[in-house]
Parts: C-alpha cells; structure tokens; sequence
C-alpha cells in the first residue's frame, strides 16, 4: 500500500470519527466550556475540523513560520452552528484527500518544518508532519471534544469500539 493510500485511510478513519462527535454537540452547549483556559464547546469543534487543513499546508508547502507575516495575520474559519462545522470538516477532508491521492511516496518524504522565524519546532519527512500535526492532533482535540460531551451527560458516540453510552457502533 502506498503512503498516500495509508494516509487517506487513516484521515477516513479519523473524519468518520469526528463527524460523530461533532453531531453530538447540542445548541444548548455551543458557549460551554469546563474552564475559564479551555476553548468553547463549538470553538473546539471548529478546531478539530480547521485542524484537517493543516494537511493542505503540509502537504504543499515546505514549512511553516508561525513569525511570517502572512501567519501573524491568519485567521481560521469559524463556524455558528454544528452543522457549519461538519460542512468546514467535510470541505477539508475533500480537499486534502485530493491532494494527498495526487501524492508519491516520494513527495510524502521530502521534509516539511515546523519553525518560529529561526527556531526550529519539528523538521520530519511530510507523511510523519501530517500523522502527527493533522491525524494525532485531530484525534486529541477530538478527545478533549468528548469529555465535553461527557461533563454535560451527552451520549459519546464510540470511537474504538463501542462507548460506556452505546453497546454496539
């Protein structure tokens, strides 16, 4: 199996999962939020989705510089309802899954930097910066997204097999 193919399994897997946990959040919990530091319920849920873009960067580009101008004035997309947010995630998803099927394993090696002007944070070969900054990161947000849920006795839909709320996926 190719790089590519892995890779657009493994955000498959991980758009399916987020889509059920978004779908779970109610209106009534859009503005919560368990902690003064912590995002808002629809904030993060916005995040999780805005977080497969990334892919798009890593993916075409040679790095990021958090110090750049055009890094300093960027602001993500954001969302009103769940249902903007799933949309923003099915947008992203589509878009990165194109890119990533055009894709060699060869390209999927070349290296990708992670820096703040001349400090370098991470330096990996693309299919690594993309596991880690778009799939990981993804599946962490979307972690935190469920003990949301849970704190406000919203069902958590499974994720790795069935949830303490569902006896079958």
């Amino acid at each position: 199996m190719s790089l590519s193919a892995h890779l657009i399994a493994q955000l498959d897997a991980e758009l399916d999962a987020s889509k059920r946990v978004i779908e779970r959040i109610p209106e009534s919990m859009y503005a919560w939020q368990p902690h003064d530091k912590s995002f808002k319920a629809l904030d993060l849920a916005t995040h999780v989705a805005n977080l497969i873009s990334w892919g798009a960067m890593i993916l075409t580009t040679e790095d990021l510089d958090f110090a750049s101008e055009e890094m300093q004035n960027w602001k993500p997309p954001t969302a009103d309802t769940a249902g903007e947010v799933l949309q923003l995630l099915e947008q992203n998803g589509a878009q990165v899954r194109g890119i990533l099927g055009s894709m060699s394993d060869e390209d999927l090696e070349t290296s990708w930097t992670m820096r703040m002007g001349e400090q370098i944070y991470s330096s990996d070969p693309r299919h690594f910066a993309f596991a880690r900054w778009v799939l990981a990161h993804q599946a962490h947000h979307r972690g935190q997204l469920t003990v949301y849920l849970r704190l406000r006795d919203v069902p958590v839909p499974g994720i790795f097999g069935p949830s303490a709320d569902e006896t079958e996926m």
